[in-house]
C-alpha cells in the first residue's frame, strides 16, 4: 500500500488513454472508497489520429458509467516562448483528421529542426499528451502539484514501472498494481470486460493511434490492412520534414509495400512496443 503526504492535496488527475487498462482504472477510482474524498479530473488528450472504435469506447464510457472525462486537444504556436497549451472539445467536434499531430510537429521545428517523431526522437507523447495534459490539469487544480493515476497493469513491469518505484513518488499511483490483492494482469482485464455492458470494438494489436511508430512491423501492418486514414499526412511529413516516423527507416510508403505481400506476415519483425502514451 502505497503512502500518500498528509501535505498533499487530495487532486488527482486521472489519464484515460482510450485503452482497457486505463478505462478500468477510471472505473475503480470513480467507485472505490479509496478516491471518494479526492478532487477527481478524468482527462483524455485527442491527437487527431485516434481509430473511430477508441472514441466510441469513449463515448460508452460515458454514457454507461457517468464519468466526467474530459476531452482536451494541445495547441500549439509557432511563435517563440509560446509553449504547448490546450482546447477542451467534445464528441462533436473532436479532430480526426491529424491536427494536433501537426501542430506538435511543427512547434518542435519551429527553431530549428527536429524532424517528425520516431525512435530515436520520441517527443509525441510529451507534445501530444503530456504537455496538454499537465497545463490543463494545472489550470483546473490552481497548482501543478497534484497526484497523477496511470494505468499500469503486471505486463507493464518491470519495464515501465515497478512497485518499489511506485512507492517512492508521492505524485504518481497506478491502482491496477497496488488497489488489488495482486497487479492485474491481462487475465483480469478480460475479465472484468467480459462482465461489463461495452466493449473496445478494436484487436489491441492496433492501438489507440493509427499508425504509432512504436508498433512492431507486423502490427503496423496489420494496421494498415485494417484501414487506416492518415497515410496521405505521413506522406506529406516525410516529405516536408525529410525524414521518417518508423523503425529501421521505413518510409510510409515502404509499409504499404510490406503490408501488399500476401500471406507473409511471418517474414516482418515482431521488435515493438505496445503503443502507450501516459502523462
Amino acid at each position: 500500500m502505497l503512502n500518500w503526504s498528509v501535505d498533499m492535496k487530495k487532486q488527482l488527475l486521472i489519464s484515460v488513454s482510450g485503452g482497457r487498462s486505463s478505462a478500468m482504472m477510471a472505473r475503480h477510482i470513480q467507485t472505490s472508497p479509496k478516491y471518494s474524498d479526492f478532487e477527481k479530473l478524468y482527462v483524455f488528450a485527442n491527437t487527431g489520429q485516434e481509430r473511430p472504435e477508441t472514441i466510441q469506447f469513449l463515448r460508452d464510457l460515458v454514457d454507461h458509467w457517468g464519468i466526467p472525462l474530459v476531452l482536451i486537444e494541445g495547441l500549439y504556436s509557432n511563435e517563440l516562448g509560446v509553449g504547448v497549451s490546450y482546447k477542451i472539445v467534445d464528441f462533436e467536434n473532436l479532430d480526426m483528421s491529424s491536427g494536433p499531430f501537426t501542430g506538435a510537429i511543427e512547434q518542435l521545428n519551429k527553431i530549428k529542426w527536429t524532424g517528425v517523431p520516431n525512435q530515436a526522437t520520441p517527443y509525441c507523447s510529451s507534445y501530444l499528451k503530456t504537455r496538454p495534459i499537465h497545463k490543463f490539469a494545472t489550470d483546473v487544480f490552481g497548482t501543478p502539484n497534484y497526484i497523477k493515476a496511470i494505468g499500469y497493469r503486471f505486463e507493464d513491469m518491470p519495464k515501465r514501472i515497478t512497485i518499489s518505484a511506485l512507492e517512492q513518488k508521492t505524485d504518481l499511483i497506478a491502482p491496477l498494481l497496488t488497489d488489488f490483492e495482486q497487479p492485474i494482469p491481462l487475465r483480469e482485464l478480460n475479465r472484468f470486460w467480459n462482465n461489463q455492458p461495452f466493449k473496445l470494438k478494436i484487436n489491441s494489436n492496433y492501438g489507440n493511434c493509427q499508425l504509432c511508430w512504436k508498433k512492431s512491423e507486423k502490427n503496423l501492418i496489420k494496421s494498415i490492412r485494417y484501414g487506416v486514414d492518415c497515410i496521405d499526412w505521413y506522406r506529406d511529413m516525410e516529405r516536408k520534414y525529410d525524414n521518417r516516423f518508423f523503425r529501421n527507416n521505413l518510409s510510409i510508403d515502404d509499409l504499404i509495400s510490406m503490408a501488399s505481400i500476401t500471406n507473409q506476415i511471418e517474414v516482418f519483425s515482431d521488435e515493438g512496443e505496445s503503443c502507450f502514451c501516459g502523462i
